[in-house]
């Protein structure tokens, strides 16, 4: 089945509209093509529905039907997509990414980007089990401190992160930090970045607010001046053992939701600057 909110069951129940809804959601994900069995597959759907619901769907032309047997998106789909674009302003549009991932972890969802050597928080949305946090819209810190700010180092070279930090390194010594756990050393940075690199993600624990872990992702943004964002998740450590995994999958998700958003709007021509995405996000 296809994961997100719309999964939660609702009063009154039509698989017929939910196949539909889940079918154009697996063909705009995968960025392809895919053959009723993959559909049924990814769904849950029988084929046999699967098969209606697909001549509906093509008749109305929100599929097309390949050579092959598979099946993509259709025209009908742009026409749906324009409209919302035009309506919804692309930073409104990220936000309730950033809300969907607060309700479903029940944690601090933030989004930031880097801004020379700190990150600046656009976005934060808070779950049912946040507290007050060291971070909030408008503030910077230490990209080194903080999860979002090691996801979106980890997009550039060794040598970029080492320039980025050059000036700090050269009148103090070291880096900034928030706590005893933060790195100080622009070395032990760049090991940490290259761990970040080979997993996919970056991780905090303790290193901004003591007692508090992190787990963070970068997104392509395609923005004039912003080429990435990072979307996290912050929690008590307590929480975060058995969190981690399920919350890992989520943020990912809403990664690949974001980069959607922002591809699909620079498609249509829409690049707001750097200045109306930051105050968008203010």
């Amino acid at each position: 089945m296809i994961d997100g909110p719309a999964n939660d069951k609702p009063k009154y129940s039509a698989p017929a509209a939910g196949c539909a809804a889940d079918m154009l959601l697996a063909l705009a994900r995968g960025r392809g093509e895919l053959s009723v069995n993959e559909l049924a597959g990814v769904t849950g759907c029988t084929k046999s529905l699967v098969y209606r619901v697909l001549a509906e769907l093509e008749a109305r032309h929100y599929v097309a039907k390949l050579d092959n047997g598979s099946y993509t998106l259709g025209l009908s789909v742009v026409e749906l997509g324009g409209a919302f674009s035009a309506g919804v302003p692309l930073m409104s549009s990220v936000r309730r990414v950033c809300r969907r991932l607060a309700d479903l972890t029940g944690e601090t969802v933030n989004l930031g980007m880097l801004q020379d050597d700190q990150v600046l928080y656009l976005i934060r949305e808070e779950g049912a089990r946040s507290v007050v946090a060291v971070s909030h819209i408008g503030k910077l810190l230490p990209a080194n401190a903080v999860a979002l700010g090691k996801a979106l180092l980890a997009v550039e070279s060794d040598d970029a992160v080492r320039d980025v930090f050059s000036a700090q390194v050269g009148s103090e010594g070291r880096l900034r930090s928030l706590t005893a756990n933060t790195i100080t050393s622009i070395e032990s940075l760049i090991a940490e970045l290259d761990r970040v690199r080979d997993a996919g993600h970056a991780e905090e624990h303790g290193e901004a607010v003591a007692g508090r872990c992190c787990l963070a992702a970068s997104a392509p943004f395609g923005e004039q001046n912003i080429d990435r964002v990072a979307i996290s998740v912050s929690m008590d450590e307590s929480r975060f053992h058995d969190a981690r995994d399920a919350t890992l999958t989520a943020i990912l998700e809403a990664r690949d939701q974001i980069a959607r958003e922002a591809r699909g709007r620079a498609a249509i021509g829409e690049r707001p600057s750097r200045t109306e995405v930051v105050i968008a996000g203010l």
